[in-house]
């Protein structure tokens, strides 16, 4: 036979309205739409037939300061204004009005508190609350107690399966018995009525054997009274109530980040009509409450951060300093293990496993790994109940382990960490046994849902589940495996710019190597014929031994001077510095000086402008004016009338350096190699160089960040020109 799901239930739509009030349902013009059938207990002599189309100003229930219906419903409606306190036919009602889709509703509910609730009360609450650091729930019941005057108060939490917990509890009556740490299955409070809870915070029964009083209403279709606060309950839970031995009851959702975190439940065995003023008092409390327990939740986050951030100081400090970390990270695997509550923990690098506590068989691990990875979602998979979610993987891990959690820091490198957790044993204990009931309902000829009648306190022994990986718990995974991963790049950035390092060193080699093979052969040789004449021959004339010690000699220059050109190159490659402003002007005219005598070309005319300082480190700087007014001063030297010019410029952009000279010149074809190491010009041959000079000069350029440009011509002179940055 089919069955009507509880769910399935529109508990909104039911039409009913508790005998406590009345309802008018209108337009925005104010027609009425529906009106509850009790009304003519409150306003005599109005006959309900009447009443449905009408306007709600006729009936003169509400002073409406001078407007008309409409007028008055949108300034009410707009201004959200609490409940107001009005009289109708000599009786005290709070009125609100209230708005949902096109729909307008007049709902009035007797006023049984006599006396106005003193403010001083509610902040002297207010502070206890405040001030509360444990036990805020078991506070808020008792608070809640003592001004509802209620049998029972209860906080009720939801847990993650839909079932709730009662977690406090404040008994009026001592001979009622206790609920507190019991469960309730997730059917007790169905999908639709926790949905109903996010919107209206407040739900109440005064009388569950009170007739309720029914919507008249001539629209087509069921009218929804979600946001109405006299809304009678559902049959079925009104039975519920009944079946725990209860007559009137009020719930009030507790919502924390925008989410239904759990509900105060109060119960009471007689009628009772709690007034809608001591309801939003008890409401607000328990969102101060629900404020005040964030708070201490999120101070206990923040001092779980700072633990969790001292281990990753620590890590970065001791761990990933170290140029192989493995090693470094099996120390600390008892903390990791630790600070996760785990029994156990598995670490994983290359082809190692380190194991700690109680784990598995490193080749068992090895082969549960791919379905590991399998299930794990940005390198993360969590589980406290393999054997119910992931059998494949309980069926090799084995029973012993149903809490697992796994953490892929880097794939290729097989680089891992796991945790696990044993199995535990639960005893659950429930309110009654959690089992749905049915009964025939011979009008529909369906079975629906019938409310539990036994609430007595049954015990479920809970397996196959390890205790839960909390929220707190999967952000230190997250981080952990961040800062590892971290660490994993700046290894492979630090081999990078070590491998860099290390083509430079063999660039240099190559460079020594191939000045040994090639350059230096010429000057070798020399030495080696000169000193061969000299060593067989045995009278040797002043004239020739003068000859064969001066080619030795000038060989052994040649050679010294580009072992130092090459030195020179290596610094200029390597050379780290700090920025400062550099007088050029305390230098190039010794550059000059000594130029001029060092290639015998004491006739060149060197005329020196304007020289500004500029932004670079001294060295490099003094050795790239060096280099350039060094060839400048050479390559000139045989022209008819040698003239060299250094000058410069202040722009917008920086200092712009020019060196001129009517040397030899370059032919435009050899320019784009002028930079390269031991390639000499070939007009070259006839002036002292080994081709080094100019890769000085790039190399320079390049680490300082000056713009360099050359225009030559041959036979005419060469212009170089210097950009400095500012």
């Amino acid at each position: 036979m089919e069955k009507i799901k509880c769910e399935d239930e529109q508990i909104q739509f039911l039409g009913l309205v508790q005998a406590i009030g009345f309802l008018l349902v209108t337009d925005s013009s104010g027609k009425i739409l529906a009106v509850s059938d009790n009304l003519d207990q409150f306003i005599p002599g109005d006959a309900l037939s009447k009443v449905i189309d009408r306007n709600v100003e006729e009936l003169n229930l509400l002073d409406l300061q001078g407007k008309n219906s409409s007028e008055f419903i949108q300034s009410t409606v707009n201004d959200r204004r609490s409940a107001q306190l009005v009289e109708v036919a000599g009786q005290s009602m709070h009125f609100t009005l209230s708005q949902l889709d096109e729909l307008y509703y007049f709902e009035f509910e007797r006023c049984t508190r006599k006396e106005k609730l003193p403010l001083s009360v509610f902040n002297n609450r207010m502070m206890e609350l405040q001030y509360e650091k444990e036990h805020v729930w078991q506070l808020l019941s008792k608070v809640l107690s003592d001004n509802l005057q209620v049998d029972r108060v209860m906080v009720y939490q939801f847990n993650e399966d839909s079932s709730g917990v009662v977690v406090a509890e404040t008994l009026l009556s001592p001979e009622l018995d206790s609920y507190l740490g019991l469960n309730y299955p997730e059917f007790d409070i169905p999908k639709q009525a926790r949905e109903l809870y996010k919107r209206k915070h407040v739900r109440f029964i005064a009388d569950v054997n009170q007739t309720p009083a029914r919507l008249i209403s001539n629209v087509q279709h069921d009218i929804d009274l979600s946001t109405i606060s006299i809304r009678s309950l559902s049959p079925i839970h009104l039975q519920y109530i009944r079946n725990a031995g209860f007559e009137s009851s009020i719930s009030f959702s507790i919502m924390i980040n925008g989410k239904l975190w759990g509900l105060i439940c109060c119960q009471h065995r007689t009628p009772l009509h709690i007034d809608r003023e001591s309801r939003t008092f008890a409401l607000m409390l328990t969102n101060f409450a629900a404020n005040r327990f964030q708070q201490l939740k999120d101070k206990k986050r923040i001092e779980y951060l700072k633990e969790v951030q001292e281990l990753v100081l620590l890590l970065k400090e001791k761990v990933l300093l170290k140029s192989n970390f493995f090693p470094e990270l099996k120390q600390y695997a008892s903390h990791l293990q630790e600070i996760l509550g785990a029994d156990g923990i598995a670490i994983g690098f290359d082809d190692g496993i380190h194991l700690e506590g109680t784990t598995i068989d490193k080749e068992v691990l090895r082969s549960v790994l791919p379905l590991l990875r399998d299930q794990a979602k940005d390198g993360l998979f969590t589980d406290n109940s393999l054997s119910n979610h992931h059998p494949a993987i309980s069926a090799i891990i084995g029973s012993q382990f149903q809490g697992i959690a796994f953490s892929e820091i880097d794939e290729n490198r097989s680089f891992f960490i796991i945790w696990f957790r044993k199995e535990i044993l639960l005893d659950r204990n429930w309110a009654g046994k959690p089992e749905k009931f049915y009964e025939l309902d011979k009008e529909i000829n369906k079975l629906k849902p019938s409310p539990r009648t036994s609430f007595n306190s049954w015990r479920e022994q809970v397996s196959g589940t390890s205790p839960k990986w909390t929220n707190r718990q999967l952000l230190f995974i997250e981080r952990i495996k961040h800062v590892l991963r971290e660490g994993l790049i700046n290894k492979a950035t630090e081999i990078d710019n070590l491998n860099k390092q290390l083509i430079e060193r063999n660039n240099a080699l190559d460079t020594y190597a191939y000045t040994i093979s090639h350059d230096l052969k010429n000057p070798l040789s020399a030495i080696k014929l000169s000193t061969e004449f000299l060593q067989f021959k045995r009278e040797v004339k002043p004239e020739a031994m003068a000859k064969m010690t001066k080619n030795i000699l000038d060989s052994v220059d040649i050679i010294l001077n580009m072992l130092d050109k090459i030195h020179q190159f290596s610094k200029a490659s390597a050379f780290n510095f700090d920025v400062e402003s550099v007088e050029t002007e305390n230098f190039i005219q010794e550059i000059v000086d000594m130029s001029k005598h060092r290639f015998q070309a004491l006739h060149v005319d060197v005329q020196l402008g304007d020289l500004v300082p500029v932004k670079g480190e001294r060295t490099l700087i003094y050795q790239l004016f060096l280099n350039l007014v060094g060839n400048a001063i050479k390559y000139s030297s045989k022209s008819p009338n040698p003239v060299v010019q250094v000058s410069s410029a202040k722009t917008n952009n920086g200092t712009i350096y020019t060196i001129q000279d009517n040397g030899i010149g370059m032919a435009e074809e050899e320019l784009e190699t002028v930079f390269e190491i031991f390639k000499r010009m070939s007009n070259s041959t006839n002036f002292d160089g080994s081709g080094v000079g100019m890769a000085i000069v790039k190399r320079i350029t390049d680490k300082l960040g000056i713009d360099i440009s050359i225009k030559s011509k041959l036979g005419e002179g060469t212009t170089i020109r210097l950009m400095f940055q500012d």
